[in-house]
């Protein structure tokens, strides 16, 4: 059996992971620079801009919540956070890398857990689901029957 909105899922991951790892040699191209320049800085806050909607995007589309290492917070929304890299500390500079290599672990395991869901419905046939469903369906329809038949019938 497809699913439309997995594989919709499947595809908004994989393209947004794309442009997570080309946001990233942008991220690293500015800092690895002795000075940055101002509109180097515009032109990374730009980029960061466009990423940050692509993943408000995706993160509305998918049905996941991720808490890692007990924050409150993921690591993707506290890289895009960064507003001024010119003047970043060292400990902070750490940090963000701490955060993209989270980051991109996280959404590798969305990703693998939407082609892992791929995978099982894949096994299904789709007869045997609407069949299924169907037969639920009038079970449960017969049991509010039933049920509304004994509370017509009591006093």
């Amino acid at each position: 059996m497809i699913d439309k909105k997995t594989e919709s899922d499947i595809k908004l991951v994989k393209s947004f992971l794309e442009l997570w790892v080309k946001f990233r040699s942008v991220y690293a191209d500015v800092v690895s620079r002795d000075s940055i320049t101002k509109e180097e800085e515009l032109k990374f806050l730009d980029t960061k801009a466009i990423i940050k909607s692509k993943y408000d995007e995706m993160r509305s589309a998918l049905d996941f919540k991720y808490v890692p290492h007990s924050r409150l917070t993921d690591p993707v929304k506290d890289i895009l956070g960064v507003d001024n890299v010119r003047f970043m500390a060292e400990k902070k500079l750490r940090n963000v890398e701490d955060n993209w290599r989270d980051s991109y672990v996280f959404l590798n395991s969305v990703l693998e857990r939407l082609k892992n869901k791929k995978k099982r419905l894949e096994q299904f046939s789709p007869a045997g689901v609407f069949f299924k469903r169907f037969f639920d369906q009038s079970l449960i329809d017969k049991l509010r029957e039933v049920m509304n038949d004994k509370e017509r019938n009591s006093p």
